[in-house]
């Protein structure tokens, strides 16, 4: 499967593809929302080859509708796709939390990162996660929705 975009964020145009029946709106924490069963499905969609970054200070808090939204990880080789993983925005936010301090996954950070958001709301602090490894780590945080043959 291949795909408009490289090692890049952004290419939403492209990922629209993947998602026809999806509506695209501009939201923090998601890109896309679809009424599925009398609820909103919200989706947001990450676009790495496998280190990926994301603003903690956004993830302060989360309520509960918030950590329902999937995550979903294009990961691709060169623009073709090899793995589509899920999983759910809480669960994900949460085991970071507990493994990967390190990389600025700890609620002092995304506290003061949500404070500086606040007054500075174009500011960002970016946290790390290596997806592809995580996913070896961690298996039962994602749900894998396609793998290529060769990934």
């Amino acid at each position: 499967m291949s795909c408009g975009f490289g090692g890049r964020g952004g290419a939403e145009e492209s990922i629209g593809e993947l998602l026809p029946a999806w509506t695209r709106v501009n939201h923090a924490l998601y890109d896309y929302q679809i009424d599925h069963a009398g609820s909103q499905v919200r989706l947001e969609v990450k676009k790495q080859r496998n280190l990926q970054w994301f603003d903690s200070g956004k993830y302060y808090r989360l309520d509960a509708s918030e950590k329902r939204i999937y995550l979903m990880f294009v990961m691709h080789e060169g623009g073709v796709i090899r793995r589509l993983l899920v999983s759910r925005l809480g669960e994900f936010i949460d085991w970071l939390c507990a493994h990967r301090k390190a990389d600025g996954w700890a609620s002092e950070v995304m506290e003061m990162a949500a404070l500086f958001k606040t007054r500075y709301p174009t500011l960002q602090f970016k946290a790390c996660a290596q997806i592809a490894t995580i996913a070896r780590q961690a298996p039962d945080l994602f749900e894998v929705l396609w793998e290529s043959e060769s990934a």
